[in-house]
């Protein structure tokens, strides 16, 4: 067994908590300036299903996206660009689930809307990396679920319209962050890309 190959569950569960670190990153930095807080409302029974809702949901996303639709999508397109379609069409459907789980868009419902999708397609791209470095969708799968997870528990009061924002520069960087760790082993599929 080569080095890298031990390292390479390290490494995944690495990649995984710096996406959820980075990915959850707003609810502190809002909190710290006053632009959310946390309420003490916790409903016991939305989050009895909710959660493991999200959880077990999640994982099967990450399978059925990252995994078959991305195995599929390889092979109708050029190098470089099945990651961010799927990114872009996996989107869709985690916009539309947090627009329906999730707390309320204090603003226009069109902004609401573009706001999902963006901050959707900014933890997608980071989710298709995950997936592309590890090479499998359960460190995806595992992020993912977590992020929704606390999403989902977190009874979050904005009292500012900064949070959106932040929430998709926290998903950003979250991107950003999963293709940090994963630089070396993302190396190859940059080059294909480039066609080095």
């Amino acid at each position: 067994m080569e080095p890298t190959e031990r390292r390479a569950p390290a490494l995944a569960a690495g990649a995984a908590f710096a996406f959820v670190l980075a990915g959850l990153s707003y609810l502190p930095a809002t909190r710290f300036l006053h632009y959310a807080s946390f309420s003490g409302d916790v409903d016991a029974a939305r989050l009895a299903w909710l959660v493991p809702l999200a959880i077990a949901g999640a994982f099967a996303f990450e399978r059925i996206v990252r995994g078959a639709f991305y195995g599929w999508l390889r092979t109708k397109l050029p190098a470089g660009l099945a990651a961010p379609a799927v990114a872009a069409l996996g989107a869709v459907p985690m916009a539309a689930a947090r627009l329906a789980f999730g707390p309320r868009f204090d603003g226009p419902p069109v902004l609401g809307v573009v706001h999902a999708y963006l901050v959707a397609l900014a933890l997608g791209l980071g989710l298709a990396w995950l997936a592309l470095g590890t090479r499998s969708t359960i460190p995806g799968g595992a992020a993912l679920a977590a992020v929704w997870a606390v999403k989902a528990a977190a009874p979050v009061i904005s009292h500012g319209r900064p949070v959106p924002l932040f929430e998709l520069l926290a998903a950003a960087l979250a991107a950003a962050a999963a293709a940090f760790v994963l630089r070396k082993p993302l190396a190859p599929h940059r080059d294909a890309m480039w066609g080095a």
